[in-house]
C-alpha cells in the first residue's frame, strides 16, 4: 500500500500541466496579473492628439481594428474547425504552452529577471497584425518588440519562416514594427510605438519546468532558470545577423534609421548581459543547454544562410509553396 501511495504521489508530481487543472488553475491565478496593463483598443480613442498620427486613433478607424481582430479570430478558429483531430490536439497543446510561457516570461521580466527592465502584453490586434506578443522597456527609453514561440516537432521550420518573414518586411528593407496600441507602464501615454522585434523561442519542457516551478513556489528556480540567459542570446544572435547585413549594406541609405535602431539595443544588450551573472547554484550547465534549445541553434544556422545568401529548402520556405 505504501508504494502504492508514493507511486501515486509520484505519478501526480510529475504529470504534465496540460494535463492537471488543478495545477493550470494555480498557475492561471499566480499569472492573473500579467493581463491587467494589457492595452483595451476603446480606450485609445482621441489618442496621439494634434499629431500626423491622429487619424489613425479616431473612433471609426479602432472599430476597423476591432472588425480585424474578430475577422482574424474566425478565420483561425474555422482553419482548425477543418483540421484533422491529431493535428488540431497538437496545435491547441502548442498554444496553450505558447500562452503559458508568454505570461510567465512577462511576470518574471517584470519580477527582475534583468535590471531595470518592464514587459507590457500587447493588444490582440498587435499580436495579429504585427505577431508582436510583448513589449519590453527599459528605464532608459529603449524598447524591444519579443514574439514568443514554443517549439515543437518541426520547431525548425516554425522558426525558420518567422526569422524568414521578418527579414523580409522589415529588415531588407530597412523598416521597424509598429506597435499601434502601446500605454507606457509608466508615463500612461497612449502611442503608436517602433520596436524591433525578436523572436523568443523556448521547448515543451522549458515551459513545464517554469509552471511547475510557480506552482511549487520554487522561486529559485524562476529566478535562475537557464532560459533567462538563453533568451539574451537569441536576441544577441539575431541581432548580430541584422548588424552584419547593415556593415555589408553600409551606403544603403534607407537602412540608416533601422541601423541606429539596432545600435541602440546592442548597447542596451552589453548593458543587460553585465548585470547578470550566472548562479553558482545552477543544476545545469548552461553551455551545455544553450547546445539543446532548437530555436537557438536555427538562429546561429539562420545567421550562416543570410552570410551565404542561401534560404533553407523549399519545404521549409512557406513563402516557396
Amino acid at each position: 500500500i505504501m508504494n502504492e501511495k508514493i507511486g501515486h504521489n509520484f505519478n501526480e508530481e510529475n504529470q504534465s500541466i496540460l494535463n492537471n487543472v488543478e495545477k493550470q488553475l494555480i498557475l492561471a491565478r499566480k499569472l492573473e496579473g500579467v493581463y491587467d496593463n494589457r492595452p483595451d483598443l476603446d480606450s485609445f480613442v482621441g489618442a496621439m492628439k494634434g499629431t500626423k498620427y491622429e487619424d489613425k486613433y479616431t473612433l471609426e478607424s479602432i472599430k476597423k481594428d476591432e472588425e480585424y481582430v474578430e475577422d482574424r479570430r474566425k478565420k483561425i478558429d474555422e482553419s482548425n474547425s477543418s483540421m484533422g483531430r491529431q493535428n488540431l490536439d497538437n496545435k491547441e497543446i502548442g498554444f496553450q504552452l505558447s500562452e503559458m510561457m508568454q505570461a510567465m516570461i512577462v511576470d518574471r521580466l517584470n519580477n527582475h529577471w534583468f535590471k531595470d527592465f518592464q514587459a507590457v502584453m500587447t493588444s490582440d490586434f498587435d499580436d495579429l497584425k504585427v505577431g508582436i506578443d510583448a513589449v519590453l522597456k527599459h528605464e532608459k527609453g529603449t524598447y524591444l518588440g519579443a514574439a514568443f514561440d514554443f517549439t515543437v516537432t518541426n520547431q525548425d521550420k516554425i522558426i525558420y519562416q518567422k526569422l524568414k518573414r521578418e527579414w523580409d518586411d522589415h529588415v531588407v528593407k530597412g523598416s521597424i514594427p509598429t506597435v499601434k496600441y502601446f500605454e507606457d507602464p509608466d508615463t500612461k501615454e497612449k502611442k503608436s510605438l517602433l520596436v524591433p522585434k525578436f523572436i523568443i523561442g523556448a521547448s515543451k519542457k522549458d515551459v513545464e519546468e517554469m509552471a511547475n516551478a510557480y506552482v511549487n513556489d520554487d522561486s529559485e528556480t524562476l529566478e535562475n532558470h537557464p532560459l533567462k540567459y538563453v533568451i539574451l542570446q537569441q536576441i544577441e544572435e539575431q541581432l548580430q545577423t541584422v548588424l552584419d547585413y547593415h556593415e555589408t549594406n553600409q551606403h544603403n541609405e534607407k537602412l540608416a534609421f533601422a541601423k541606429k535602431q539596432y545600435e541602440a539595443i546592442q548597447k542596451l544588450l552589453r548593458i543587460m548581459k553585465n548585470d547578470i551573472h550566472i548562479d553558482e547554484n545552477m543544476n545545469v550547465d548552461l553551455h551545455e543547454y544553450s547546445k539543446s534549445n532548437k530555436a537557438l541553434d536555427m538562429m546561429r544556422r539562420f545567421r550562416i544562410m543570410r552570410q551565404r545568401k542561401e534560404d533553407m529548402p523549399d519545404e521549409m520556405d512557406e513563402k516557396k509553396k
